[in-house]
């Protein structure tokens, strides 16, 4: 998980939350959602910071969310296949002891090959359950970073992530 690499201890707490953003993009619903994310932890914990983020994938003003099927997923890949792609994630931080909040957000831009339907199958079969049914670190091959924070592709902006930190003295 890229948060190690930043040295402090974490619990993962899975938020239950509808993760349902509409079908054209929206930076104040992504952002809203990463902070609905966010609260819904805060209430499992007494103490601590508590980080929310959710990434989409964004294609000429369409949003590309979790495919969630197969068949969505080869369907969500034949048309991103040979396209420039823009990848938002959104996190927030929450204070559980102070009620502090912030939510910032991330873009890189990326560029996918034309994928043949071999490829297509086989990227479905494993990456349905992420944004753009893709997965940077897996299907390198086929995805290029053009622009922005690799990590953030990956569907944690590292930099972003630690700057929030370091602004709420965890770090």
């Amino acid at each position: 998980m890229l948060l190690k690499g930043l040295g402090i201890k974490f619990k993962v707490k899975p938020a239950d939350i509808d993760e349902s953003i509409g079908e054209r993009f929206s930076l104040p619903v992504l952002k809203k959602l990463a902070l609905d994310k966010a609260f819904a932890s805060a209430v499992k914990v007494k103490e601590g910071v508590v980080i929310g983020a959710d990434t989409i994938v964004i294609m000429e003003g369409k949003v590309f969310g979790k495919p969630g099927t197969e068949a969505a997923a080869r369907k969500m890949l034949r048309e991103l296949s040979g396209t420039v792609q823009s990848v938002w994630t959104s996190v927030a931080v929450i204070d559980t002891e102070t009620g502090r909040e912030s939510v910032k957000a991330s873009v890189s831009r990326v560029k996918m090959a034309k994928l043949d339907e071999a490829v297509i199958r086989k990227m479905a079969k494993k990456n349905a359950d992420k944004s753009g049914a893709y997965a940077i670190q897996e299907d390198d091959p086929y995805v290029k970073r053009l622009s922005g924070s690799e990590t953030n592709i990956v569907g944690f902006p590292l930099e972003l992530v630690r700057q929030m930190l370091k602004d709420f003295k965890v770090i």
